[in-house]
């Protein structure tokens, strides 16, 4: 059964609140400039050094090191093989691969709540938590020292962690691959245990220990888990045929430098890739994360205008269905303020890196300031007459 509280704030104390969260909203705002600033910059350098790579990388044999190639971006296609088995040292397991991977987990109580808000005549608020709890299996500790529901209590931090053992050295064909040419290499399987492995657990746990599909099992029944009971599963990274692009310095593969290079160049995927796959795969992958940056900039500017214009829709609260219009129009301010706004920063932010696109986004930006000005004066004209 759900546990309910109810939570009144008086109108005196929203408007304290609303007037305290001005602070926060400006700092939020100010926070998204440099972010904005930071992610166009990062975005126009990504992108150059993608396509100074394209122009430059050059075909490479994986079978044999080519001297002449010596300080080349290359790209080498061919199996990887490794140097070195991974090995948890704590369970006494040694594989074939390039990574091994352990995963623990126990069951615990996981609390959620839902808050729903009601505002009543005079300004005040009546919020409405409700708790609902559920059991869930967990990576990390889920504290309940602070739950509503006294009654559902976790065991505490998990007995064991979770890790992954790499593999000494890898090489793909007659290339060594470095740190930075291994990530991300290889297929992760699951690794079935036997009984053995149970002889690295405390006593009190292999007293209640199995082997369950493969996994350690703590606890009585795997079908039906208790809170407490835990899980300890291992997968394998498998290597196999892979593409890198990558400089070739010797015999290593590793990140490439140029003095035309904004930051260091590596690509690397499963399977057997063209060039072309390859960086189209990188533009993409820089495209989404720039936009996604440009989402969380402009939300945190909106978030921050609308958390300065608050304290008026709460004094307006008195009368709800007044607040309510009133906070409506001050979140549409705020969304018409912040559009220009974020705009003006991410156009001042191309002119640094890029001048032509930058000013043709200055000028659009200017000229819906300009426009939402004159559309404030056209209003204002029209009200007095």
């Amino acid at each position: 059964m759900a546990h309910v509280e109810y939570e009144t704030q008086g109108w005196f104390s929203r408007i304290g609140d609303s007037i305290k969260g001005i602070f926060g909203g400006i700092a939020i705002f100010l926070l998204a400039v440099p972010l904005i600033f930071w992610n166009e910059c990062r975005a126009v350098d990504r992108a150059e050094d993608l396509a100074f790579g394209k122009g430059s990388v050059v075909q490479a044999d994986a079978a044999k090191v080519d001297a002449g190639n010596e300080g080349k971006l290359v790209h080498v296609v061919g199996d990887v093989k490794v140097e070195g088995k991974p090995t948890d040292k704590a369970f006494k397991i040694t594989v074939d691969g390039l990574a091994l991977e352990r995963t623990v987990e126990m069951y615990q109580w996981k609390e959620k709540v839902k808050k729903e808000k009601e505002k009543k005549t005079g300004g005040k608020e009546v919020t409405k938590k409700t708790y609902t709890y559920e059991k869930v299996w967990s990576a990390t500790e889920l504290k309940s020292g602070e739950y509503k529901e006294k009654d559902k209590i976790n065991p505490g931090p998990l007995p064991y962690k979770s890790e992954t053992a790499y593999a000494s050295g890898a090489t793909l064909g007659a290339y060594k691959l470095t740190d930075s040419t291994m990530s991300g290499l290889g297929t992760s399987k699951p690794y079935e245990v036997d009984k053995k492995v149970l002889a690295a657990l405390s006593a009190g746990d292999q007293k209640i220990a199995q082997i369950n599909n493969g996994e350690i099992y703590i606890g009585k029944s795997p079908s039906k888990p208790a809170v407490g009971d835990v899980r300890i599963k291992f997968q394998v990274r498998v290597p196999g045929k892979a593409t890198v692009v990558a400089g070739q310095y010797g015999s290593e593969l590793k990140a490439f430098t140029h003095k035309k290079l904004n930051d260091p160049l590596v690509l690397t995927s499963n399977g057997s890739k063209t060039p072309d796959e390859l960086f189209e795969s990188a533009e993409s992958a820089n495209n989404m994360m720039t936009w996604i940056l440009r989402l969380v900039s402009y939300i945190m500017m909106f978030a921050g205008l609308a958390a300065v214009f608050r304290p008026l829709s709460v004094i307006a609260d008195v009368i709800p269905f007044i607040g309510s219009i009133v906070g409506t129009a001050t979140s549409l301010v705020a969304f018409l303020l912040a559009t220009p706004m974020w705009l003006f920063c991410v156009a001042a932010a191309w002119i640094v890196a890029r001048p032509l696109i930058g000013i043709l986004l200055m000028v659009g930006a200017l000229m819906l300031i300009g426009g939402l000005i004159a559309a404030a004066m056209a209003f204002k004209k029209k009200a007095a007459a």
